[in-house]
């Protein structure tokens, strides 16, 4: 996983990161939360909430829902609560707080959801963080993922093995990963996927 270096330097332009769903023809992956998770009163969290950018959407959409999010990095952080406040949200908080050790009870959350940061996790790490996700999250509890995933299109398999390139050693061995059956060994069952510019939202169930 990256560093707080790293992080820091990655916070002044990670934003931007969004404008790759631009340069595909399926639309950006964080609208398809708003879908799944929906305006009802619900205990969210977000797992590796950067500079919130998910968060914020969801939030911004969803007043009845409570969103925490947690994350290793001050710098992003403080990005994500400058955010927050500007947008005058009072349904979203951020801590700092590991993934791998989410300072929160058992079955504490009726969502939890992570955007574009668990292929930032050495297998080791993310193994600790889904059983943290799974302990927190309420038995028919929904997790939602979006991330990176495994392209059929030349172009954009083209676009991946560049993007290898920026990211850890890692990324590689999270695209192999087979997310059907990956998290049954901590309680969670594959739903659905939907499949998104470079990337899918994964939902799956705990149950």
């Amino acid at each position: 996983m990256a560093n707080n270096l790293s992080y820091k330097s990655f916070s002044k332009f990670y934003d931007i990161f969004d404008l790759i769903f631009l340069l595909g023809r399926k639309g950006n992956p964080r609208l398809g939360l708003l879908d799944v998770i929906g305006n009802t009163p619900r205990r969210v969290l977000d797992v590796g909430v950067g500079t919130a950018a998910s968060a914020l959407l969801v939030a911004g959409h969803n007043a009845n829902n409570h969103i925490v999010g947690i994350d290793i990095s001050d710098t992003m952080l403080a990005v994500a609560q400058r955010r927050i406040t500007q947008r005058n949200l009072s349904n979203l908080e951020v801590f700092h707080m590991s993934a791998t050790d989410i300072r929160y009870p058992d079955d504490s959350f009726d969502v939890v959801m992570a955007s574009f940061a668990l292929h930032e996790f050495e297998h080791p790490l993310r193994e600790k963080v889904f059983h943290e996700i799974s302990r927190v999250l309420k038995p028919g509890g929904i997790f939602c993922v979006i991330d990176f995933a495994p392209q059929d299109n030349r172009g954009n398999q083209i676009f991946l093995k560049l993007w290898e390139l920026v990211e850890p050693p890692c990324f590689t061995d999270f695209l192999d990963m087979d997310w059907r059956t990956h998290l049954t060994a901590y309680g969670m069952q594959f739903e659905s996927e939907r499949e998104f510019s470079f990337s899918k939202l994964y939902l799956l169930r705990k149950t």
